[in-house]
């Protein structure tokens, strides 16, 4: 194999195993493995939960989804996913579970990232200390620790069979080891709790002029009322619909459930243990440094 052919290789490894952090992250396009590019908006800056309040709106005000509804009318879907945003941000911690699609390999990857938020609206990495595990069909895993700066992984065979590493990543020699992860451009940070939700509800993802073409009622989840939100992306052409539904109570609208796509294409994420996730891992023992190690390697 040439030099050209092997860097083509790379790349194309690289941006598969984007697809599946993005997949997870956004329902807009976004390329390459920057899943921090949209950054922060200025009109989520404050952390002040400010409490919803009823208004009338034109869309339905009856579930879909469950034959029953409610008669009175919700408040506004800009005015949800305003309050929900603020409550995110004001939290610690939380527990995201789920499937993600990942669109080039046709597969389907479960979830489940658990810990700290970081500080919802930096952008720093330093922050917090979170767990998040990726699973596979056929027993393929990845598990991920970050404590501040100190970032892990650890893979098995399985995993990076299905997932085309390079023949000669070194990873492929310390399955089932902890390794260290470089921190600068760490490719284990797109799993944290704290890239997930700002990827998902901040900067890009959801801007402003979003969140007022986002139309919300009231819908039935798990036998409980819950506000129901199609968030659609006011360029059209940047991505499909997303739907969130949040929690009715004005003083902890957490957001619930987030899915988008259909059928057996559809990922779906679930929100819970909002403040009272578990915090308390500590930097796997023995874990290995390796030169070189890059996200091209898993």
């Amino acid at each position: 194999m040439t030099r050209g052919s092997v860097i083509s290789a790379r790349v194309t490894h690289a941006r598969r195993r984007a697809s599946i952090m993005l997949a997870g992250a956004v329902a807009v396009s976004v390329s390459g493995c920057g899943l921090i590019a949209g950054g922060t908006d200025s009109t989520s800056s404050t952390t002040t939960q400010a409490p919803l309040t009823t208004t009338s709106t034109s869309e339905p005000t009856t579930s879909t989804s469950t034959g029953g509804g409610s008669t009175k009318n919700p408040p506004s879907g800009n005015s949800i996913l305003t309050a929900s945003r603020e409550y995110m941000a004001a939290t610690n911690n939380v527990t995201i579970t789920g499937t993600l699609y990942d669109a080039d390999r046709d597969l389907t990857v479960s979830i489940r990232a658990e810990g700290s938020t970081g500080g919802l609206l930096s952008t720093s990495k330093k922050a917090g200390i979170s767990r998040t595990t990726l699973s596979i069909p056929g027993g393929g895993s990845l598990e991920t620790i970050a404590v501040g700066t100190a970032h892990y992984v650890k893979v098995d065979k399985t995993w990076l069979e299905v997932m085309d590493a390079p023949d000669d990543s070194p990873m492929r020699k310390n399955t089932g080891t902890w390794i260290t992860v470089p921190f600068d451009n760490s490719p284990m940070d797109a799993y944290r709790p704290q890239t997930l939700l700002q990827q998902t509800f901040y900067g890009k993802s959801l801007t402003p002029f979003d969140a007022k073409q986002s139309p919300a009622i009231f819908e039935e989840l798990d036998g409980q009322e819950a506000y129901r939100v199609a968030i659609r992306k006011a360029d059209k052409a940047s991505g499909g619909e997303r739907i969130l539904w949040v929690d009715t109570d004005p003083a902890t609208p957490a957001p619930i459930r987030l899915s988008y796509g259909s059928g057996d294409r559809e990922s779906v994420l679930e929100y819970s243990d909002w403040g009272s996730s578990r915090e308390d891992w500590a930097k796997p023992k023995g874990a290995k440094s390796i030169d070189g190690l890059s996200g091209n390697d898993f």
